[in-house]
């Protein structure tokens, strides 16, 4: 990809254009960034990454790569305006719940349309990031976004049906870690700690127990069996979790998010 186009400079937005930047995927001068206000945000960007501030949609016509990185509510109305300028480049939308459908019917028929749910970690060089892509994508043009996308983390290719899933546990994973890591380090500093001092631990912990599940091939439930010595502290404490429903609890929070990604896709794109 020789240029790329950013429409939306919100969080996703920024910790894609910090990953790709990092990674020297593109020279910054030749990421385009447009907002639709706020244009406060696109100097921010431009100062901290390097980036190409763009004052219209227009942009769009000389990018390869187009990434659709706004909320979406907005999805509909930023297709209908990048329209006109639309040829042969590849839009790669990171909205939760569009249909590719939808974006298609949008843009007048564009055929390389690419359904993505990157997550926060991709500004690290870490995030996982799901992928869905119709057979109207050459396979070359797929390829090259692959590639690009595979510098920001681990890559997966899935049928559209399991993309509101993925957007449920991949997508809003980052979120509900970190709220389990907000109990963890509330239980820390009641039980003496700093909430720094907590921070360090816990967080290192996470990276650790990842490691462990993929370097050693295991499964979640494996390595808790591993961990958990009988009447020992493990032990002791995922009885009171089981006893307070938070295994199902979780389970709900994700079906739950699933749902809404589903919905967000009807109620966003509705006609008339």
């Amino acid at each position: 990809m020789k240029r790329l186009f950013v429409l939306g400079a919100g969080s996703m937005a920024e910790s894609f254009i910090k990953g790709i930047v990092e990674e020297g995927v593109i020279d910054p001068r030749d990421i385009f960034v447009s907002n639709r206000s706020r244009r406060e945000r696109l100097l921010e960007l431009s100062e901290w990454y390097g980036i190409t501030p763009a004052d219209s949609v227009a942009r769009a016509a000389d990018a390869d790569l187009i990434i659709l990185a706004v909320k979406p509510y907005d999805m509909m109305e930023a297709l209908k305006q990048l329209r006109p300028h639309l040829s042969d480049q590849v839009l790669l939308s990171f909205a939760a719940g569009i249909p590719i459908e939808a974006m298609q019917r949008a843009t007048g028929g564009h055929p390389y349309i690419i359904r993505t749910m990157p997550n926060v970690p991709v500004a690290v060089g870490m995030g996982a990031i799901a992928l869905s892509a119709p057979s109207t994508v050459p396979r070359d043009k797929l390829r090259r976004v692959v590639e690009m996308l595979a510098g920001l983390g681990q890559v997966v290719e899935i049928e559209e049906g399991l993309m509101d899933a993925a957007t449920a546990f991949s997508g809003s994973g980052p979120g509900f870690i970190s709220y389990l890591l907000e109990a963890m380090e509330q239980a820390a500093v009641e039980l003496g700690f700093a909430p720094e001092l907590a921070r360090k631990l816990l967080v290192q912990t996470v990276i650790g127990t990842a490691h462990v599940l993929r370097e050693w091939d295991l499964s979640p439930s494996e390595l808790r069996r591993r961990v958990t010595s009988p009447n020992g502290t493990t032990h002791a404490g995922v009885e009171v979790m089981q006893s307070q429903g938070v295994y199902q609890a979780i389970v709900e929070a994700v079906r739950r998010a699933a749902v809404r990604a589903e919905e967000m896709g009807r109620e966003y794109t509705r006609e008339g």
